[in-house]
């Protein structure tokens, strides 16, 4: 979940282990497995992924330490209410590696991650000093939160309040974040979804085999909240190249 308010945790527990589960009965899938069997299939395979392509496309609530990244402005310019971010890129999971290229707040933006520490690529003439090209943010502040974490999107998926069969190898249901606390163990992630809208509505495309090709999550409120869509896919693709910054090349974003 993308959110700088929270959308950022351990291992994800599984269904049996913590009663990790729907709210409602789903109808049957046709011939094969419930919509429910094949969901937490799809969820089991997520646990395993280490490699996948990530997109995001979302307005995301600043909070009062937003920083700059656009080209400065004559006279006051105060960051907007909300920040819009476009970006699509690979992540490693075992290595906590990813780039991510795209838009933030409609400037071209590229955006590193090195195991929680995220660096923003800076516009000429924002950074604060000469020669830096990147701004550090810590995982406090950290743009795509929960999503760039597929056993936390496991877990989510457990927490599901319906799903049903749409058709064969595509499941589609709901999860409401205010019950997500009797299902989902992990505290920081309850904590983080109150960042998101009260339901969240997923769509998951799978092979044969059960295990996830797509996975589509829709944002969709009202409020200080973040909005939008996300999408994980090209599960096992060829992880990104992605060179750390050196320290002279960086600015330290403040605290906020």
């Amino acid at each position: 979940m993308p959110a700088r308010s929270a959308l950022v945790v351990a291992v994800a527990a599984t269904a049996g282990a913590f009663g990790l589960g729907g709210c409602s009965s789903s109808p049957p899938a046709t011939a094969g497995e419930s919509a429910t069997t094949q969901l937490q299939q799809a969820a089991g395979s997520l646990d395993a992924t280490k490699t996948f392509k990530l997109t995001v496309d979302t307005h995301v609530p600043n909070g009062p330490g937003a920083v700059q990244t656009s080209s400065p402005q004559p006279g006051p310019s105060p960051a907007p209410s909300t920040e819009s971010i476009k970006m699509s890129g690979t992540w490693d999971a075992a290595t906590g590696l990813a780039r991510m290229d795209g838009t933030l707040n409609s400037v071209k933006t590229t955006i590193l991650s090195a195991s929680g520490v995220e660096y923003v690529s800076l516009v000429p003439g924002t950074a604060q000093s000469a020669g830096k090209k990147w701004l550090k943010v810590d995982d406090a502040n950290a743009t795509f939160g929960d999503f760039c974490n597929p056993q936390l999107v496991a877990q989510l998926l457990r927490a599901y309040h319906e799903v049903r069969l749409v058709a064969s190898g595509h499941l589609s249901g709901t999860i409401e974040t205010a019950e997500a606390d009797q299902h989902i163990a992990d505290p920081n992630l309850v904590a983080s979804l109150a960042g998101l809208p009260p339901t969240l509505r997923f769509d998951v495309w799978t092979d044969g085999s059960g295990t996830p090709t797509k996975i589509e999550f829709a944002l969709a409120g009202a409020g200080a909240v973040t909005t939008g869509d996300v999408r994980l896919d090209s599960f096992g693709t060829a992880p990104a190249q992605v060179s750390v910054p050196t320290i002279n090349e960086v600015e330290q974003a403040p605290v906020g």
